[in-house]
């Protein structure tokens, strides 16, 4: 080594030159996650809470992240005022579905619903403000799909049963009960379309799953409800709650009678009309037209274009009721 000289110490060693940096002799080998779900990991999400509760306090089963995008769909992670917590929806059809059903007014809404393999606890049990009632457990998975004669299928690379999971579960609040509707969202826009075996094979031990616990099932994709409609609750969305401005709720009852009153004129001059009346500022009206199109306060059909030039359309309320009717059976104040 060319200007470099090294001092025999009285120990026999070497003393290496202040200027040189001691390099392993093997490279360390870069720690490499395990990928694929293992009993440990399995047992480790249902510490977590994956998959299990209520409202607020849900967890979904899946979550998005930055290392598991689709090339097929448009995934949404957001925030969802109704249901007071963030939700993720892997495909722009379920993100859709939900924005349709939380305006219906749904108790509670829950994504990436785990179908477990074993049996466990029903789907209602636990559910905030009602009273509690004695229901059976819901049958595994596992045993659902050997009677379909149909494989339920493991993680890949081990012996763990795969924990498949529902697109979407929600909670209607009917006069004689909760009820459940389940909902599965595929990029299906053809009836004539070919589905997979496989996809089909879910879809069916889905069905029987949700049979089995008295619940109502769809199978939707993103034509559920057209893209202006979804577009429109969408921007209602932030509105729905007022979380934004919790100091204009106690307006809002009295707003909806301005309006309500004032159905011949066009939308803008009656929301400016209620602000001067109400003696609030032009956002703050139109934050609570928004929230009274989205509770329907105010009768507004949002499937049509809402132009504020021209006064409200109707038929939102009926059209409500016809949703209601049509997933759970009822339809609820």
């Amino acid at each position: 080594m060319s200007g470099t000289t090294q001092q025999l110490t009285s120990s026999g060693r070497f003393d290496a030159p202040s200027d040189l940096i001691a390099v392993p002799a093997e490279p360390t080998p870069k720690h490499r996650l395990q990928k694929g779900m293992t009993h440990k990991k399995l047992c480790q999400r249902i510490r977590l809470g994956h998959g299990m509760g209520h409202g607020s306090g849900y967890l979904p089963w899946l979550i998005l992240r930055r290392n598991n995008p689709s090339p097929y769909s448009n995934q949404v992670a957001t925030s969802m005022p109704p249901l007071r917590r963030g939700a993720y929806y892997y495909s722009r059809g379920e993100y859709h579905t939900a924005l349709l059903l939380l305006w219906l007014g749904v108790r509670d809404l829950r994504e990436q619903f785990p179908l477990w393999p074993i049996a466990h606890p029903h789907p209602l049990d636990g559910t905030p403000g009602t009273a509690p009632i004695q229901r059976p457990w819901s049958r595994g998975l596992l045993d659902i799909a050997r009677e379909a004669g149909i494989d339920h299928g493991y993680e890949i690379g081990s012996g763990v049963p795969y924990v498949a999971s529902l697109d979407l579960l929600a909670t209607a609040p009917l006069p004689g009960g909760d009820r459940l509707a389940g909902f599965s969202s595929k990029p299906i826009v053809d009836p004539t379309q070919e589905v997979d075996w496989r996809t089909l094979e879910r879809l069916e031990l889905e069905r029987r799953y949700t049979a089995a616990i008295d619940c109502s099932y769809f199978v939707s994709s993103s034509a559920l409800i057209p893209k202006l409609m979804a577009g429109q609750l969408e921007v209602w969305l932030d509105a729905s709650t007022l979380y934004c401005a919790p100091h204009l709720i106690t307006w809002a009852g009295e707003f909806a009678h301005y309006l309500n009153a004032s159905l011949d004129l066009p939308i803008n001059e009656a929301v400016l009309h209620a602000a001067r009346t109400l003696r609030l500022t032009t956002a703050e009206a139109w934050l609570l037209f928004q929230h009274c199109a989205w509770t329907q306060s105010i009768d507004i059909d949002p499937s049509q274009r809402i132009l504020t030039s021209y006064p409200v359309r109707p038929g939102g309320r009926a059209m409500r009721d016809d949703l209601r009717r049509r997933f759970f059976g009822d339809t609820w104040p």
